[in-house]
C-alpha cells in the first residue's frame, strides 16, 4: 500500500467524516488505527507519548520532548508498525503545519504502509498536506433529517406537527450538523419536544443566542463541553492569533448583514483600518470556510456571504468593547456610501440597503441617528415610502 495523506476539508463535520473513512478502511483490511489532535503541539505530543505506551514503544534513551516524538515517527515509518491510518484531527493552526521543520510537521511519519489523515478548516494545511483533498460542504435538508432521527430517541413517536417543527429547526440551523446534534442534546436533556425548542428558537435572535450559547456533550467532539456559538468563536480567536486584520475584518463584517455584502464594503472597511490594498484578511476568512464568495448578476463584483453562526458567535462573545468597536467602522463605512448631499445618494445601488439597515438597527448612536436619516430620505426617494417612514419614525428626537 502507498502512503497517502487525505486532508479533510470542512468547518462542519470534519470529525464525523473521518471516522466513517476510518471505519470502513478497518472493515476491508488488517491495519492499525490512530487517532492525534492536531490542535497544537502538547495535545499532539500527548497523542504520540500514549502511541508509544499502548506500543511499548522504548523511549528511555530520548532526553528531550522532541527526541520521544522523533522515536513515535521513525517507529511509524519502521516495519514494525504494520500496516495503519494516522487521523491527525482539527489541523487547523497553519503554523504548525507550514513546513517539514514545523512545530508538529517534523514528526508527521511518511511510510509506504501508512495513510495519513487529516481533518482541518484550513485551506491551506489542506493544500500543504495534500495527495489528496475532499472539501465537505454543508448537509442537505434529507441529510439533517437523517442525522437528527438517528439521534433523537423518540422520532418515531412523533406526530406530524411535530415533524414540521423539527423541519423548521433544521432550517433555521441552516443543517449544520453541530447545531443539528446539539439541538437534540438540549430537547433530551429539557425533555422538550421539537415545538416548544422551536417556540423558544424563534421567539428572537437575542434568545437564539442565548439557546445556541447552552455548552453540551457529545463524545465525538474534542471540546465536549463547548456550545455552538463557543465552537466558532474559538475558530475566531484562533485567526486573532495568527492574522488580527482578519479577525478585524470579521468583526466589521458581523454587523452587516450576513448576506451578499459587497466587495465595495470590504474595500472601505479596509480602508477604515488603514489596509485598504490588503486582500490577505478577506483570502483568510474564505479558507477558513467562515465566509464564501457567491455570485450577483446586478454588479460586475464579488459578494461575500458571512456563517451566520459565526456572525451570532461574535455579537454573543465579542466584549462590549471590541462589539462597540466594529459597529463603529461598520456606520463609517456606510457613512461613506451615503452622503448627507441628496443628489450624491442617486447613484446608491439597493444592495448596500440591507447592510445600511443592520448597521443602524437597536442603534441609537448619533452617528446611527444621522445615518438613519440618510437612508430614510434615500428609501423616500426611490419610492419605498413606508420603510421610508418605519425608519424616519425611530429617530430620536433630541430632548425626549
Amino acid at each position: 500500500m502507498s502512503m497517502e495523506s487525505v486532508p479533510v476539508l470542512t468547518s462542519l463535520s470534519k470529525t464525523q467524516i473521518a471516522l466513517e473513512y476510518v471505519y470502513q478502511r478497518a472493515s476491508e483490511s488488517d491495519c492499525n488505527i490512530f487517532w492525534v489532535q492536531g490542535s497544537g503541539v502538547p495535545k499532539f505530543s500527548s497523542g504520540f507519548k500514549t502511541i508509544a505506551r499502548r506500543f511499548r514503544i522504548p523511549l528511555d534513551s530520548a532526553e528531550t520532548d522532541e527526541a520521544r516524538l522523533l522515536e513515535v515517527k521513525k517507529w511509524f515509518e519502521g516495519r514494525e508498525s504494520g500496516s495503519w491510518i494516522l487521523v491527525i484531527d482539527n489541523a487547523d493552526n497553519e503554523a504548525d503545519f507550514a513546513a517539514n521543520d514545523s512545530p508538529i510537521s517534523k514528526f508527521i511519519p511518511q511510510a509506504n504502509d501508512g495513510t495519513l489523515i487529516f481533518t482541518t478548516r484550513s485551506r491551506v494545511v489542506a493544500s500543504d498536506q495534500c495527495s489528496e483533498t475532499i472539501e465537505v460542504g454543508g448537509m442537505d435538508e434529507k441529510e439533517a433529517l437523517e442525522l437528527f432521527s438517528k439521534r433523537y430517541c423518540g422520532w418515531h413517536g412523533l406526530g406530524d406537527k411535530e415533524k414540521e417543527d423539527v423541519a423548521r429547526i433544521l432550517n433555521s440551523v441552516h443543517h449544520l450538523p453541530l447545531a443539528v446534534i446539539g439541538s437534540v442534546k438540549h430537547m433530551t436533556k429539557t425533555a422538550n419536544l421539537p415545538s416548544a425548542y422551536w417556540n423558544i428558537l424563534c421567539q428572537n435572535e437575542e434568545q437564539m443566542k442565548h439557546l445556541l450559547s447552552r455548552p453540551f456533550y457529545d463524545v465525538q467532539r474534542e471540546a465536549p463541553n463547548e456550545s455552538i456559538l463557543s465552537t466558532f468563536f474559538a475558530t475566531f480567536t484562533q485567526i486573532k492569533q495568527q492574522m488580527p486584520l482578519a479577525a478585524d475584518l470579521l468583526r466589521l463584517m458581523a454587523f452587516f448583514n450576513h448576506q451578499d455584502i459587497p466587495e465595495l464594503l470590504i474595500q472601505y472597511g479596509l480602508k477604515e483600518m488603514d489596509n485598504p490594498n490588503d486582500s490577505c484578511a478577506i483570502e483568510k476568512l474564505l479558507g477558513f470556510s467562515l465566509v464564501t464568495m457567491v455570485q450577483c448578476g446586478c454588479m460586475d463584483r464579488a459578494f461575500y456571504n458571512l456563517n451566520r453562526f459565526v456572525q451570532l458567535s461574535l455579537q454573543y462573545h465579542l466584549p462590549r468593547n471590541e462589539l462597540d468597536q466594529g459597529r463603529r467602522t461598520a456606520q463609517n463605512v456606510i457613512s461613506r456610501l451615503f452622503p448627507q448631499s441628496q443628489p450624491e445618494q442617486q447613484h446608491i445601488c439597493p444592495v448596500y440597503i440591507p447592510h445600511a439597515r443592520a448597521v443602524i438597527e437597536d442603534s441609537t448612536d448619533p452617528i446611527a441617528e444621522e445615518l438613519r436619516m440618510r437612508v430614510g430620505l434615500y428609501l423616500q426617494d426611490i419610492g419605498s415610502y413606508s420603510d421610508a417612514e418605519a425608519l424616519l419614525r425611530r429617530r430620536t428626537v433630541p430632548g425626549e
